[in-house]
Protein backbone atom coordinates (compact mmCIF):
# COMPACT_ATOMS: atom_id res chain seq x y z
CA UNK A 1 0.00 0.00 0.00
CA UNK A 2 1.26 3.48 -0.85
CA UNK A 3 -0.10 7.01 -1.08
CA UNK A 4 -0.81 9.37 -3.93
CA UNK A 5 0.63 12.86 -3.55
CA UNK A 6 -0.76 16.17 -4.76
CA UNK A 7 0.75 17.31 -8.06
CA UNK A 8 1.29 20.81 -6.62
CA UNK A 9 4.65 20.01 -5.04
CA UNK A 10 5.99 18.57 -8.28
CA UNK A 11 4.81 21.56 -10.32
CA UNK A 12 6.63 23.95 -7.99
CA UNK A 13 9.85 21.95 -8.22
CA UNK A 14 9.39 21.65 -12.00
CA UNK A 15 9.12 25.45 -12.38
CA UNK A 16 12.21 25.91 -10.22
CA UNK A 17 14.18 23.35 -12.24
CA UNK A 18 13.14 24.97 -15.52
CA UNK A 19 14.35 28.33 -14.20
CA UNK A 20 17.71 26.66 -13.61
CA UNK A 21 17.81 25.78 -17.31
CA UNK A 22 16.73 22.13 -17.25
CA UNK A 23 14.46 20.86 -20.03
CA UNK A 24 10.80 20.37 -19.12
CA UNK A 25 10.52 17.54 -21.64
CA UNK A 26 13.55 15.75 -20.19
CA UNK A 27 12.34 16.20 -16.60
CA UNK A 28 8.98 14.62 -17.44
CA UNK A 29 10.36 11.80 -19.59
CA UNK A 30 8.78 8.42 -18.76
CA UNK A 31 6.66 9.91 -15.96
CA UNK A 32 3.33 9.66 -17.87
CA UNK A 33 2.56 13.20 -16.59
CA UNK A 34 1.03 15.42 -19.27
CA UNK A 35 0.30 19.15 -19.42
CA UNK A 36 -3.38 18.64 -18.61
CA UNK A 37 -2.53 17.03 -15.28
CA UNK A 38 0.07 19.67 -14.50
CA UNK A 39 -2.55 22.40 -14.86
CA UNK A 40 -5.09 20.58 -12.65
CA UNK A 41 -4.55 21.69 -9.05
CA UNK A 42 -6.64 18.72 -7.84
CA UNK A 43 -4.55 16.12 -9.69
CA UNK A 44 -2.50 13.52 -7.84
CA UNK A 45 0.53 11.41 -8.66
CA UNK A 46 1.32 7.74 -8.33
CA UNK A 47 4.59 7.05 -6.49
CA UNK A 48 6.23 5.66 -9.65
CA UNK A 49 5.41 8.87 -11.55
CA UNK A 50 6.72 11.23 -8.89
CA UNK A 51 9.87 9.21 -8.22
CA UNK A 52 10.58 9.02 -11.95
CA UNK A 53 10.48 12.83 -12.09
CA UNK A 54 12.96 13.16 -9.23
CA UNK A 55 15.23 10.52 -10.74
CA UNK A 56 15.21 12.50 -13.99
CA UNK A 57 16.09 15.68 -12.11
CA UNK A 58 18.95 13.92 -10.35
CA UNK A 59 20.31 12.43 -13.58
CA UNK A 60 19.91 15.52 -15.76
CA UNK A 61 21.50 17.88 -13.27
CA UNK A 62 24.45 15.65 -12.43
CA UNK A 63 24.25 17.23 -8.96
CA UNK A 64 23.92 14.73 -6.09
CA UNK A 65 22.50 17.48 -3.85
CA UNK A 66 19.92 18.87 -6.29
CA UNK A 67 17.01 17.40 -4.31
CA UNK A 68 18.27 19.04 -1.15
CA UNK A 69 17.86 22.39 -2.90
CA UNK A 70 14.57 21.32 -4.52
CA UNK A 71 13.07 20.74 -1.06
CA UNK A 72 13.15 24.49 -0.38
CA UNK A 73 10.36 24.86 -2.97
CA UNK A 74 7.92 22.81 -0.85
CA UNK A 75 6.53 25.79 1.03
CA UNK A 76 3.34 25.92 3.07
CA UNK A 77 1.16 26.74 0.04
CA UNK A 78 2.10 23.49 -1.74
CA UNK A 79 0.32 21.46 0.97
CA UNK A 80 -3.17 22.96 0.52
CA UNK A 81 -5.57 22.14 3.37
CA UNK A 82 -2.78 20.34 5.23
CA UNK A 83 -0.70 23.54 5.25
CA UNK A 84 -3.68 25.59 6.42
CA UNK A 85 -4.23 23.10 9.26
CA UNK A 86 -0.62 23.51 10.38
CA UNK A 87 -0.61 27.30 10.52
CA UNK A 88 -4.04 27.30 12.23
CA UNK A 89 -2.77 25.15 15.10
CA UNK A 90 -2.60 26.86 18.51
CA UNK A 91 1.02 25.94 19.27
CA UNK A 92 4.07 24.63 17.47
CA UNK A 93 3.75 21.33 19.34
CA UNK A 94 0.12 20.93 18.24
CA UNK A 95 1.14 21.67 14.65
CA UNK A 96 3.79 18.94 14.79
CA UNK A 97 1.31 16.42 16.23
CA UNK A 98 -1.27 17.22 13.56
CA UNK A 99 1.37 17.19 10.83
CA UNK A 100 2.55 13.70 11.76
CA UNK A 101 -1.03 12.43 12.15
CA UNK A 102 -1.69 13.40 8.53
CA UNK A 103 1.78 12.75 7.14
CA UNK A 104 0.12 11.17 4.07
CA UNK A 105 -0.55 14.71 2.82
CA UNK A 106 3.14 15.59 2.61
CA UNK A 107 5.49 14.50 -0.18
CA UNK A 108 7.65 12.13 1.82
CA UNK A 109 8.56 8.51 1.07
CA UNK A 110 10.44 8.17 4.35
CA UNK A 111 9.64 7.60 8.02
CA UNK A 112 9.17 10.96 9.77
CA UNK A 113 8.85 11.04 13.57
CA UNK A 114 9.07 13.55 16.42
CA UNK A 115 11.70 13.14 19.17
CA UNK A 116 12.83 14.99 22.25
CA UNK A 117 15.66 14.58 24.71
CA UNK A 118 16.95 16.56 27.68
CA UNK A 119 17.82 19.62 25.59
CA UNK A 120 16.47 19.28 22.07
CA UNK A 121 13.34 18.33 20.26
CA UNK A 122 13.09 17.74 16.55
CA UNK A 123 12.13 15.65 13.57
CA UNK A 124 13.89 12.42 12.60
CA UNK A 125 13.83 11.22 8.99
CA UNK A 126 14.80 7.64 8.21
CA UNK A 127 14.40 5.17 5.34
CA UNK A 128 11.14 3.26 5.08
CA UNK A 129 11.15 2.33 1.35
CA UNK A 130 13.87 1.11 -0.97
CA UNK A 131 14.27 4.12 -3.25
CA UNK A 132 17.48 2.99 -4.95
CA UNK A 133 19.63 5.90 -6.14
CA UNK A 134 17.03 8.31 -4.74
CA UNK A 135 17.34 7.12 -1.14
CA UNK A 136 19.73 9.72 0.22
CA UNK A 137 18.59 12.56 -2.10
CA UNK A 138 14.96 12.09 -1.02
CA UNK A 139 15.94 12.25 2.65
CA UNK A 140 17.87 15.44 1.88
CA UNK A 141 14.79 16.83 0.14
CA UNK A 142 12.66 16.01 3.18
CA UNK A 143 15.14 17.69 5.53
CA UNK A 144 14.87 20.89 3.50
CA UNK A 145 11.06 20.63 3.37
CA UNK A 146 10.88 20.19 7.16
CA UNK A 147 13.27 23.12 7.63
CA UNK A 148 11.06 25.35 5.44
CA UNK A 149 7.88 24.39 7.33
CA UNK A 150 9.48 25.11 10.71
CA UNK A 151 10.69 28.53 9.59
CA UNK A 152 7.25 29.35 8.16
CA UNK A 153 5.45 28.31 11.34
CA UNK A 154 7.87 30.34 13.49
CA UNK A 155 8.58 33.29 11.16
CA UNK A 156 10.11 35.56 13.80
CA UNK A 157 12.65 33.01 15.01
CA UNK A 158 15.68 31.15 13.71
CA UNK A 159 14.08 28.08 15.23
CA UNK A 160 16.25 25.32 13.73
CA UNK A 161 19.34 24.99 15.91
CA UNK A 162 21.18 22.29 13.99
CA UNK A 163 20.80 19.64 11.33
CA UNK A 164 22.37 16.19 11.43
CA UNK A 165 22.84 13.84 8.47
CA UNK A 166 23.43 10.11 8.92
CA UNK A 167 26.24 9.87 6.35
CA UNK A 168 29.63 11.34 5.66
CA UNK A 169 29.83 14.64 3.84
CA UNK A 170 30.74 14.41 0.17
CA UNK A 171 34.04 16.09 -0.48
CA UNK A 172 32.65 17.89 -3.53
CA UNK A 173 30.78 20.33 -1.25
CA UNK A 174 32.33 22.21 1.68
CA UNK A 175 30.53 22.28 5.01
CA UNK A 176 29.89 25.99 4.45
CA UNK A 177 27.61 25.17 1.51
CA UNK A 178 25.21 23.33 3.82
CA UNK A 179 25.42 25.83 6.65
CA UNK A 180 24.74 28.71 4.27
CA UNK A 181 21.60 26.94 3.05
CA UNK A 182 20.22 26.20 6.51
CA UNK A 183 21.73 29.14 8.40
CA UNK A 184 22.66 26.84 11.30
CA UNK A 185 25.33 24.27 12.20
CA UNK A 186 25.19 21.11 10.06
CA UNK A 187 26.72 17.82 11.19
CA UNK A 188 27.51 14.67 9.23
CA UNK A 189 28.10 11.02 10.12
CA UNK A 190 25.46 11.22 12.87
CA UNK A 191 23.52 8.25 14.21
CA UNK A 192 20.32 9.44 12.49
CA UNK A 193 19.19 12.29 10.25
CA UNK A 194 17.51 14.98 12.37
CA UNK A 195 16.28 18.56 12.24
CA UNK A 196 16.72 19.87 15.79
CA UNK A 197 15.27 22.84 17.65
CA UNK A 198 15.05 23.96 21.29
CA UNK A 199 12.31 22.29 23.33
CA UNK A 200 11.15 25.71 24.46
CA UNK A 201 9.64 26.31 21.00
CA UNK A 202 7.10 23.52 21.48
CA UNK A 203 4.81 25.79 23.51
CA UNK A 204 5.30 28.73 21.17
CA UNK A 205 1.92 30.18 20.12
CA UNK A 206 1.60 30.32 16.35
CA UNK A 207 0.85 33.81 14.98
CA UNK A 208 -2.06 32.71 12.75
CA UNK A 209 -3.61 30.16 15.09
CA UNK A 210 -7.34 29.55 14.77
CA UNK A 211 -8.68 26.46 16.49
CA UNK A 212 -11.97 26.43 14.56
CA UNK A 213 -10.12 26.59 11.23
CA UNK A 214 -7.77 23.82 12.39
CA UNK A 215 -10.68 21.53 13.29
CA UNK A 216 -12.45 22.19 9.99
CA UNK A 217 -9.24 21.36 8.14
CA UNK A 218 -8.82 18.21 10.21
CA UNK A 219 -12.31 17.06 9.19
CA UNK A 220 -11.48 17.65 5.54
CA UNK A 221 -8.21 15.77 5.82
CA UNK A 222 -9.98 12.79 7.41
CA UNK A 223 -12.51 12.82 4.58
CA UNK A 224 -9.93 13.05 1.78
CA UNK A 225 -7.29 10.64 3.10
CA UNK A 226 -8.91 7.37 1.95
CA UNK A 227 -8.86 8.69 -1.62
CA UNK A 228 -5.07 8.93 -1.55
CA UNK A 229 -4.41 5.28 -0.75
CA UNK A 230 -3.05 3.19 -3.60
CA UNK A 231 -3.51 -0.55 -3.20
CA UNK A 232 -0.45 -2.04 -4.86
CA UNK A 233 -0.34 -5.58 -6.13
CA UNK A 234 2.83 -7.48 -6.87
CA UNK A 235 2.82 -6.35 -10.52
CA UNK A 236 2.71 -2.68 -9.54
CA UNK A 237 5.56 -3.22 -7.07
CA UNK A 238 7.64 -4.98 -9.74
CA UNK A 239 6.96 -2.09 -12.12
CA UNK A 240 8.13 0.41 -9.53
CA UNK A 241 11.33 -1.62 -9.10
CA UNK A 242 11.88 -1.60 -12.87
CA UNK A 243 11.30 2.16 -13.05
CA UNK A 244 14.11 2.87 -10.62
CA UNK A 245 16.60 0.20 -11.75
CA UNK A 246 18.89 0.18 -14.80
CA UNK A 247 17.40 -2.60 -16.91
CA UNK A 248 20.73 -4.26 -17.67
CA UNK A 249 20.84 -5.41 -14.04
CA UNK A 250 17.12 -5.79 -13.28
CA UNK A 251 17.24 -9.43 -12.16
CA UNK A 252 14.45 -11.27 -10.42
CA UNK A 253 16.73 -11.92 -7.46
CA UNK A 254 17.47 -8.21 -6.96
CA UNK A 255 13.80 -7.37 -7.50
CA UNK A 256 12.73 -9.86 -4.83
CA UNK A 257 15.31 -8.45 -2.43
CA UNK A 258 14.09 -4.89 -3.00
CA UNK A 259 10.53 -6.08 -2.25
CA UNK A 260 11.70 -7.80 0.98
CA UNK A 261 10.79 -11.29 -0.17
CA UNK A 262 12.50 -14.38 -1.51
CA UNK A 263 12.76 -15.14 -5.23
CA UNK A 264 10.51 -18.13 -4.65
CA UNK A 265 7.81 -15.96 -3.05
CA UNK A 266 8.02 -13.40 -5.85
CA UNK A 267 7.74 -16.14 -8.47
CA UNK A 268 4.68 -17.60 -6.70
CA UNK A 269 2.92 -14.25 -6.30
CA UNK A 270 3.51 -13.36 -9.94
CA UNK A 271 2.23 -16.77 -10.99
CA UNK A 272 -0.95 -16.22 -8.95
CA UNK A 273 -1.37 -12.93 -10.84
CA UNK A 274 -1.02 -14.80 -14.15
CA UNK A 275 2.44 -13.38 -14.82
CA UNK A 276 6.12 -14.27 -14.68
CA UNK A 277 9.04 -11.96 -13.96
CA UNK A 278 10.33 -12.34 -17.52
CA UNK A 279 6.94 -11.47 -18.99
CA UNK A 280 6.68 -8.42 -16.71
CA UNK A 281 10.17 -7.33 -17.74
CA UNK A 282 9.42 -7.87 -21.44
CA UNK A 283 6.17 -5.89 -21.22
CA UNK A 284 7.95 -3.06 -19.43
CA UNK A 285 10.69 -3.07 -22.07
CA UNK A 286 8.14 -3.12 -24.89
CA UNK A 287 6.30 -0.09 -23.54
CA UNK A 288 9.55 1.81 -23.12
CA UNK A 289 10.72 0.71 -26.56
CA UNK A 290 7.58 2.10 -28.21
CA UNK A 291 8.01 5.37 -26.38
CA UNK A 292 11.68 5.70 -27.33
CA UNK A 293 11.05 4.72 -30.96
CA UNK A 294 8.04 6.97 -31.47
CA UNK A 295 8.82 9.98 -29.29
CA UNK A 296 12.60 10.40 -29.41
CA UNK A 297 15.45 10.62 -31.90
CA UNK A 298 17.39 7.79 -30.23
CA UNK A 299 19.25 5.39 -32.47
CA UNK A 300 18.45 1.68 -32.23
CA UNK A 301 21.78 1.17 -30.49
CA UNK A 302 20.86 3.75 -27.85
CA UNK A 303 17.39 2.28 -27.35
CA UNK A 304 18.95 -1.16 -26.95
CA UNK A 305 21.36 0.19 -24.34
CA UNK A 306 18.57 1.91 -22.36
CA UNK A 307 16.56 -1.33 -22.35
CA UNK A 308 19.46 -3.48 -21.18
CA UNK A 309 20.36 -5.26 -24.42
CA UNK A 310 23.96 -5.85 -25.46
CA UNK A 311 23.43 -4.52 -28.98
CA UNK A 312 20.83 -3.32 -31.51
CA UNK A 313 20.51 -6.75 -33.12
CA UNK A 314 19.43 -8.45 -29.88
CA UNK A 315 16.94 -5.66 -29.23
CA UNK A 316 15.54 -5.93 -32.77
CA UNK A 317 15.02 -9.70 -32.34
CA UNK A 318 13.21 -9.11 -29.04
CA UNK A 319 11.03 -6.36 -30.50
CA UNK A 320 10.00 -8.58 -33.41
CA UNK A 321 9.16 -11.36 -30.95
CA UNK A 322 6.93 -8.95 -28.97
CA UNK A 323 5.15 -7.28 -31.87
CA UNK A 324 5.74 -9.37 -34.99
CA UNK A 325 7.36 -6.30 -36.58
CA UNK A 326 10.88 -5.01 -36.86
CA UNK A 327 11.63 -1.65 -35.17
CA UNK A 328 11.95 1.35 -37.45
CA UNK A 329 15.23 1.93 -39.31
CA UNK A 330 18.13 3.43 -37.41
CA UNK A 331 18.51 7.17 -37.83
CA UNK A 332 21.63 8.66 -39.29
Amino acid sequence: MSTRHSITGLTEVLKWAENKGYSRLALLEDTQINEERLSDVKATLLPCEELCFYRNLLNISGDPHILLEAGFNLNIATYGIYGLALISSPTFEKAIALGLQFIDFTYTYNRVVFFEDARHAGIQITQINDLGVLQRPMIERDVSAVFVLIQLLLPEEQAVEEICFAWERDQDRPLQYFEDLYQCPVHFNSAVTEVRFAKSYLQHELPQHNVLAMELCREQLEHIRPQLIVEEGVLERVQQYLLKTPLYRASMEDCAKSLSMSSRTLRRQLSEAGMSYQLALDEFRRLLADKYLNDTQMTLAKVAERLGYSDAANFSHAYKRWTGLAPRKDKA
